[in-house]
């Protein structure tokens, strides 16, 4: 792939297999990290049939968060502008390799200079409006919907999964009443810690957006507080947890209405996390799942007061 460097004026000069290369590479055909002749290095991807319209939008979305400061790897832009340019019927982009530091697991949990870095970045991504207009046509995403459609797939096919999950479901009823008139904002969409590149322990980037859009304003704070819980469960009142929401209520991005539900919207968004155990066949992770989120399903009623004493 390197030889597609030239649909953005760069020569290429070597391939960069040296390279650890962070985020999920499920997300296109083929990724990897090349050198221009002038020393800089990039991540080249190719991208999957039907990917281009989507990924154009997410193009338009990071080059005006990189305008406004975010940290995140901006595409580079091709001919006429085009963030996913096309050549023999395949589309590329081509994003800057940022180098980064290894995340220590499950230690990060612990780290409350991390949590008020990511609650920074969350803060900071509602500030450009402007730059959520690519996506203000899209679909709403109806949660109720998808775990209803999660649980009936589970019926034939995961029936003992189903069934340990059945108990959960009741914990859910105040979030998918409020849920259309919870407060909207431009989320990232799949906002966790492993999905973030570390210089020591600020946010040198945010990368991953495929799954990006207009959605609960606390969507991302909810999945990542999610994926700190299943570290170890007593972490979402300790270290980073905190520190990530008391950064959001300090920069006026934790409205009353949002945190009142935010321990339902963690236990609601590991549904997802559930489909991917299933869908990769990990049946280890998938047990781990199922205990987390009976556990969160009945600390709904501790979670919340136990905040709001850390943030008063």
């Amino acid at each position: 792939m390197i030889d597609m460097l030239f649909l953005w004026g760069l020569a290429p000069a070597r391939p960069r297999t040296d390279l650890f290369l962070p985020g999920s590479p499920e997300r296109c055909v083929q990724r990897q990290a090349v050198e221009d002749e002038d020393g800089n290095v990039w991540m080249i991807e190719k991208l999957r049939p039907g990917q281009w319209d989507r990924r154009e939008k997410i193009g338009i979305l990071l080059h005006a968060l990189a305008q406004a400061g975010l940290p995140v790897p901006a595409y580079l832009p091709g001919p006429r502008g085009r963030f996913a340019p096309e050549v023999d019927g395949n589309a590329y982009h081509l994003s800057p390799y940022i180098p980064g530091d290894p995340l220590p697991q499950p230690e990060f949990i612990e780290d409350a200079d991390r949590g008020t870095g990511l609650g920074r970045f969350l803060a900071d991504l509602r500030g450009p409006e402007h730059a959520a207009a690519p996506f203000s046509g899209e679909p709403e995403l109806n949660l109720e919907d998808y775990i209803n459609e999660l649980m009936g797939a589970m019926r034939t096919r995961r029936p003992e999964v189903r069934e340990g999950l059945l108990p959960v479901l009741p914990a859910l009823a105040p979030l998918f009443e409020a849920w259309p008139h919870l407060p909207r904002a431009l989320c990232q969409g799949d906002f966790h810690p492993l999905n973030v590149i570390w210089r020591g322990t600020g946010v040198a980037a945010v990368i991953d957006w495929e799954f990006c859009g207009i959605r609960p304003a606390l969507f991302d704070a909810a999945n990542c507080l999610g994926c700190v819980g299943i570290e170890d469960p007593p972490a979402l009142v300790r270290g980073l947890a905190p520190a990530l929401l008391r950064e959001l209520r300090d920069r006026d991005r934790l409205d009353p209405d949002s945190l009142a539900l935010l321990p339902e919207l963690i236990l609601a968004l590991r549904f997802a996390w559930m489909s991917e155990w299933l869908r990769r066949g990990d049946g280890e992770l998938a047990d781990l799942e199922l205990r987390y989120m009976r556990l969160l399903s009945n600390s709904i009623d501790t979670l919340l007061p136990a905040w709001k004493q850390l943030l008063s």
